[in-house]
């Protein structure tokens, strides 16, 4: 008998800490690469033009990847955050200046009366 009432204490204490916690958290990216066409390169003023063919990244948008999520802290409130950090598509350098997350990093509170900030200036 006593160990029905702890096994069902248990599993009722797991599934409560399970329903509360309502945290959440993604990673994304995009490399963005493609080919370069010129067909008029030349040396100098004078010089004939010629055709180059080579490697590009960042076409429509930069190469980026990142996290962003929410952690629930109760009453209404939840925390958000977001990093973001750039990288070349081609050699894997990073962007912004070699900072890891420099293309976007915040911490903000989100609240359901109030709305959400992210830090970012108002």
């Amino acid at each position: 008998m006593k160990t029905a009432v702890c096994t069902a204490a248990v599993l009722y204490a797991c599934t409560v800490s399970i329903a509360q916690a309502q945290s959440s958290v993604t990673l994304y990216g995009i490399i963005d690469n493609g080919i370069a066409y010129t067909n008029s390169v030349a040396s100098s003023i004078t010089a004939k033009g010629a055709q180059r063919w080579s490697a590009a990244t960042g076409f429509g948008s930069g190469d980026r990847w990142g996290f962003y999520g929410t952690e629930d802290l109760g009453g209404g409130m939840a925390a958000v955050f977001r990093l973001e950090s750039g990288f070349s598509g081609i050699n894997g350098t990073s962007s912004q200046g070699g900072r890891l997350f420099g293309r976007q990093a915040y911490v903000g509170v989100s609240n359901k009366t109030y709305g959400t900030h992210d830090g970012s200036p108002i």
